[in-house]
């Protein structure tokens, strides 16, 4: 028996949106699904899917295909993801369903760590078509990879600056064995111009950015002055339309629909395209409670040497440009998983008309 879209509006909340999902197959015998839109998704833009829910349903983790044909069934292009297995059937159905690829590998700990679970990474995202993993420097143990947060002062910096420079330099020969770049995101740890001179003195052609306009922003640096720092070497990204806001201690930093905050992404990526015309439009609009950032604080300030110029000008721009940002806070988990499904359907649907394929 066909079973209509109205009768699978007919269940619980929970079956419609835990078993199995959305499903592909019902919006495609039902001719609604969504047109293909140019953009696709980090797997962190869907963490709460994800993750599932207890007792209600298990997440898309541990099976990527059906993490796959759920983006597709939400009019998502593509998807960057970690496919430890059954990597023949994924590449059958992203040929399929004619999405693009991104890979996601996780670098050592250590420079004396072990490098064989990050070579399989690589190597799988080669035999997927991949030409880029993301990556970030994985933060110090108990660490929320936040700098302002995780480093008590300057020589802890310092001291995992250095270590995590040097795995990165262990990992190029990898990447380029396996002709595989290395996208490396500003990821709340490097300021924009310590990104740069990493970039520029390793100097491969397989280590390069992912640039996310938005994690800049907890260091007072605008998105336009990440992007253009680092397009030279951009070979991925994070798509994210920001909303910022003042508290007490500082602002507020969250993600938002695009084109309701701060940012202009289409334009954003048209200058990440100038400089790559390969890269594919990825976002990551992560939808949970806004980020505190407390730069008025002198705990935010131990690991910079330079922030506390820019806080006051800093904070007008906030006060200028402040929105309404958007909470989970007092949600249900379904309530959460609903609005992390729609938040990425309107992103698709945004970029149909703002992006060029």
């Amino acid at each position: 028996m066909l079973i209509t879209r109205r009768m699978f509006g007919q269940a619980s909340v929970a079956a419609t949106l835990f078993a199995g999902f959305p499903s592909l197959a019902i919006a495609q015998a039902e001719g609604a699904l969504p047109p293909k839109s140019p953009l696709g998704i980090a797997g962190t833009g869907l963490s709460a899917h994800l993750r599932g829910l207890d007792g209600v349903a298990k997440g898309l983790r541990d099976d990527p295909v059906a993490f796959l044909e759920y983006v597709r069934s939400l009019g998502g292009g593509g998807v960057q993801i970690a496919v430890p297995k059954d990597r023949s059937r994924f590449k059958a159905r992203l040929e399929a369903l004619d999405m693009y690829y991104e890979g996601q590998a996780a670098l050592p700990s250590r420079r004396d760590g072990d490098f064989a679970p990050f070579e399989a990474s690589i190597k799988a995202a080669a035999e997927l078509g991949a030409t880029c993993v993301r990556a970030v420097s994985r933060s110090p143990e108990g660490g929320t990879g936040r700098r302002y947060e995780t480093f008590k002062s300057p020589g802890d910096w310092y001291s995992w600056l250095s270590e995590a420079n040097a795995i990165i330099e262990k990992c190029v020969p990898i990447a380029e064995k396996y002709r595989v770049a290395i996208a490396l995101e500003n990821h709340k740890d490097r300021t924009v111009h310590e990104h740069v001179a990493l970039l520029k003195r390793i100097d491969s052609e397989y280590l390069g950015s992912l640039i996310d306009p938005g994690n800049n922003m907890s260091f007072m640096e605008m998105p336009e002055e990440t992007v253009a720092a680092l397009s030279p070497w951009v070979k991925a990204c994070s798509l994210k339309d920001m909303g910022v806001a003042p508290y007490k201690d500082g602002f507020l930093l969250s993600e938002v629909l695009f084109d309701t905050g701060m940012t202009d992404q289409a334009k954003l990526f048209a200058l990440m395209r100038k400089s790559n015309p390969k890269i594919f439009p990825t976002t990551e609009l992560i939808t949970r409670d806004p980020l505190k950032v407390p730069v008025l604080t002198d705990g935010y300030h131990v690991s910079f040497a330079d922030r506390r110029t820019r806080v006051a000008t800093w904070l007008k721009m906030v006060a200028a440009r402040q929105t309404r940002l958007p909470t989970v806070e007092g949600l249900s988990a379904q309530q959460q998983l609903a609005l992390e499904e729609d938040n990425t359907r309107k992103v698709f649907a945004w970029g149909l008309k703002a992006i060029k394929a």
